[in-house]
C-alpha cells in the first residue's frame, strides 16, 4: 500500500480539484473523460474507484497429489476471499474430486452455482445476495437457528431421537452457510467498499463486529452439536442429575440475550448480561461439582463432563457476543483536522 499527499487546488471561482496518482491512473487505463465512483465513508475518508472496475476471476488449479480435503480448503478460501466467479481446473487431480468440491458448496457456501462443467473443471459463480441479506438479517437468523439448536439439544438428553440429532446436524450446516457468508461480506467491503450502501450497516466496524458475533454463534453451534451427539452415545437419566440439567436449560436464554443485545445495543443491557452470564456459570460449576460428589457411576461423570463442558463454552461464546454488542454501543471514531 502506497500513500501520496496531494494539495486542494482551486478551479471555477468555488471548486476544489485535487489530482489523482500517475501510477494509479495507467493502472487502470484512465484517461481524460474517463468516469470514477468516489466512496465517502462516514468516518471521513474517500475511495476513488474506476465506474468499470470489477474484480477479477478466481482460480483454483488442482495437481495430481491433490486431496479432497486440499481443494475444499482452498475453494472456502478463495470464496471468503471475495471473488464472484471461481474457476477450477484439473490439472491432474481426478475427475472424481470435483463431486465433493460441488458439495462442498452446496453445504457450507451460500450463493454459489455451478455456470459451467466440464470433464477438466468447472465454473462457479457466487451470487450477490448481500441486497436481499443484509448482515443484521443474517445475525438474527443464525441466533434463531443456534438458540434451537442448543434447545434442541438439550431436549434430546432427556428423550433420545437418532433422527433428530441428524436434523440439528443439517442446521449446523446451514449456519456454518451464514457465517461464512458473513466472512466473505468482510472482505468484499475492504476490497470494495460500495457494497456498504445495500448493506443497511452505516459504518465499517459495525459489519467488522457482526462477523466478530457470526463467529461465536458458529462455534455455539458446534457445542449444540456436541451436546446432540452424546444421546448416541449413551442414554442418560436425567433425573439422576436433575438440578445440574435443569440450571443447563437456562443456558440458551443467556445466548438469545445477548444476540439480542447485539441487534439493539444498549451499553446497560450489554453489561448486566456479562454479569448475570458470570453468576450463571459460578452456579453452574457449583452444581457440576456437586452433583459428582454424590458417587455417580463412572460413565455418567463421563457424560456430565462432556455436558458441562459444552454449556460451559455456549454461555462464554454468549458473553464474547455481548461484549461485541457493549463495544457497538458506543460512538466510533472518526477523522477530524487538528486545530491550526
Amino acid at each position: 500500500m502506497r500513500t501520496f499527499v496531494r494539495r486542494l487546488q482551486m478551479t471555477g471561482g468555488s471548486t476544489l480539484i485535487v489530482s489523482l496518482p500517475k501510477e494509479w491512473a495507467e493502472q487502470f487505463g484512465l484517461g481524460k473523460g474517463d468516469e470514477v465512483t468516489m466512496v465517502a465513508m462516514p468516518t471521513g475518508p474517500v475511495t476513488i474507484i474506476p465506474v468499470d472496475a470489477a474484480l477479477s476471476d478466481g482460480v483454483l488449479e488442482l495437481q495430481e497429489t491433490a486431496t479432497l480435503d486440499v481443494a475444499v480448503r482452498s475453494l472456502i478460501s478463495l470464496y471468503l476471499a471475495g471473488y464472484s466467479s471461481i474457476r477450477i481446473k484439473l490439472d491432474g487431480a481426478a475427475p472424481g474430486i470435483l463431486r465433493g468440491i460441488k458439495e462442498t458448496a452446496r453445504r457450507w457456501l451460500a450463493g454459489v452455482e455451478v455456470v459451467d462443467e466440464r470433464l477438466d473443471g468447472i465454473v462457479l459463480n457466487v451470487v450477490q445476495l448481500h441486497r436481499d441479506l443484509p448482515p443484521k438479517q443474517v445475525i438474527s437468523r443464525m441466533g434463531t437457528i443456534a438458540a434451537g439448536m442448543v434447545q434442541d439439544s438439550l431436549s434430546l438428553l432427556a428423550n433420545p431421537s437418532r433422527d433428530e440429532v441428524q436434523d440439528l446436524i443439517d442446521r449446523d450446516d446451514e449456519v456454518d452457510r451464514f457465517y461464512h457468508y458473513m466472512v466473505r461480506l468482510t472482505n468484499l467491503t475492504i476490497i470494495d467498499p460500495r457494497i456498504l450502501q445495500s448493506l443497511e450497516v452505516d459504518e465499517p466496524q459495525l459489519l467488522l463486529g457482526y462477523t466478530m458475533v457470526a463467529r461465536s454463534i458458529e462455534r455455539v453451534a458446534d457445542h449444540a452439536t456436541n451436546i446432540a451427539l452424546l444421546t448416541l452415545e449413551r442414554n442418560l437419566d436425567v433425573n439422576s442429575f436433575g438440578e445440574f440439567y435443569n440450571h443447563c436449560l437456562l443456558c440458551t436464554t443467556h445466548f438469545w440475550r445477548s444476540v439480542d443485545s447485539v441487534l439493539e445495543p444498549h451499553a446497560e443491557t450489554s453489561q448486566r448480561l456479562l454479569d448475570e452470564s458470570s453468576e450463571y456459570l459460578r452456579d453452574l460449576e457449583r452444581l457440576f461439582v456437586k452433583t459428582l460428589e454424590r458417587k455417580v457411576p463412572v460413565g455418567l461423570q463421563v457424560a456430565l463432563r462432556v455436558l458441562y463442558d459444552n454449556v460451559k463454552r455456549i454461555v462464554e461464546y454468549s458473553t464474547d457476543i455481548a461484549e461485541v454488542a457493549l463495544n457497538l454501543s458506543y460512538p466510533r471514531p472518526r477523522f477530524v483536522r487538528r486545530s491550526l
